[in-house]
């Protein structure tokens, strides 16, 4: 896990490295090393003015409804963490992330806390999967979202927003998928191949959003789920066997 860097200055952005502002799930640095097996090589909590902290991406309804990104909004402030990478990893980010079919990616100028300007990058949802508005996240995302921003020493006052934030009510079924699905995600991530799980998250998402009837939509979740729940069920049991140490 990374702390967030103490220097002074942050390096300026040259044409091997990319700064990114994350704002959502990515500030928590695992999550962001494990959605595409990245290497932070550095990272501040920092600040950008005139814009929100929005969720009005599109997701799957019944799974993650919303996700995050940033819209304008003068006199707001949406606080994250800017993080240097190299153009490979920023570029298997943006993939992580569903290429260009989700964000679009916004050039701003962030203030870390130390009061240094430095031009980044931001995700914001693209116009054709953006919600009409901001829909509740689910608690798993806002956890990490929240988590992250504690790791990584954002403003006490911010933190206090993003716990005050709601969060959309799952089942314990549907929570039982959504664990076993992303923990999926964050070990292909570590693999290096994030793709299988973008092109599972996509056909969730045609079906979700498709005006199928409800009968075809329940057989067509079925043949897509159950062989990745399967096979998602026996990554899990990684998890009872840790690495030892001795040995890493």
């Amino acid at each position: 896990m990374i702390s967030p860097t103490s220097a002074e200055n942050p390096l300026e952005q040259s044409t091997e490295d990319i700064w990114n502002f994350a704002i959502g799930s990515n500030m928590h640095p695992d999550k962001l090393r494990g959605r595409a097996n990245l290497e932070i090589k550095e990272s501040f909590p920092a600040k950008l003015k005139d814009w929100r902290l929005a969720f009005n991406l599109r997701g799957i309804s019944w799974l993650e409804p919303s996700m995050a990104g940033v819209e304008p909004d003068p006199g707001a402030i949406v606080h994250g963490v800017l993080v240097r990478l190299s153009s490979d990893d920023f570029a298997n980010l943006v993939q992580s992330e569903g290429g260009d079919q989700s964000y679009t990616r916004e050039a701003v100028e962030v203030e870390t806390y130390c009061g240094k300007v430095q031009k980044a990058f931001v995700f914001r949802a693209l116009e054709a999967r953006k919600l009409h508005q901001d829909r509740p996240p689910t608690l798993r995302y806002l956890e990490l979202i929240r988590t992250g921003a504690r790791l990584n020493g954002l403003d006490p006052e911010y933190i206090e927003k993003l716990d005050a934030l709601p969060h959309y009510q799952k089942g314990p079924i549907t929570n039982l998928i959504s664990k076993l699905l992303f923990d999926m995600a964050m070990c292909f991530g570590c693999l290096g191949v994030p793709k299988l799980m973008m092109v599972l998250f996509r056909s969730l998402r045609w079906i979700d959003e498709s005006e199928l009837p409800s009968l075809a939509k329940g057989i067509l979740y079925a043949v897509v789920l159950t062989p990745a729940l399967g096979l998602a069920s026996v990554l899990r049991l990684r998890h009872l066997f840790p690495k030892d140490p001795k040995q890493a």
